[in-house]
């Protein structure tokens, strides 16, 4: 989901302050609401705010930061907002618009939510992605990508050597007949 968010104010003076003191504000958390409304830079917490997660998993993309979490559990409702967290608990950005709906939560489904956050408005390097306790590892480069594409060629090849052995033993089990 690449969604323009409104960075708030808390947010970008945490962000500030910590480059200030030569640190980055760490990004921790993100969260859905059922509440859709129109945010403002003196937006302080995310209105009707369901569940809150650790981000689990991230990619660095220079100008953009690509974070994923897993909401899952026996909440149902309608996500109307979305808001990412410093690890001070402070909202750095919210995601929201009157009368919108972003997606819908179902119980015993487990979500993993992957969200693009555009980070050309904040300081350069005053923030960074700090992942939770179960990282998820769900991003694939293209080495990973290039072993996996090999080892399904080889599988392929294994098969097509069982069949041709096969072929062969039906030929001398005919001859020897």
């Amino acid at each position: 989901m690449a969604l323009k968010l409104q960075l708030t104010t808390a947010g970008l003076e945490e962000c500030l302050q910590a480059k200030s003191q030569g640190l980055q504000a760490e990004i921790t958390h993100m969260a859905f609401g059922d509440i859709a409304f129109r945010p403002s830079a003196e937006t302080k917490s995310l209105p009707g705010m369901k569940e809150k997660v650790e981000i689990l998993d991230y990619q660095d993309g220079g100008k953009s930061l690509r974070m994923a979490g897993v909401f899952d559990g026996q909440l149902e409702y309608a996500i109307r907002s979305v808001g990412i967290y410093l690890s001070s608990g402070t909202l750095l950005g919210v995601y929201s618009e009157n009368n919108a709906l972003i997606g819908y939560r179902t119980p015993d489904v487990r979500v993993v939510q992957w969200f693009t956050l555009n980070i050309e408005a904040l300081p350069t390097s005053s923030v960074t992605v700090v992942t939770g306790v179960e990282n998820l590892n769900l991003i694939l480069d293209a080495e990973l990508a290039e072993g996996c594409a090999a080892f399904i060629a080889q599988g392929e090849t294994l098969v097509k050597q069982a069949r041709w052995n096969m072929q062969l033993s039906e030929r001398i089990r005919k001859l020897e007949n």
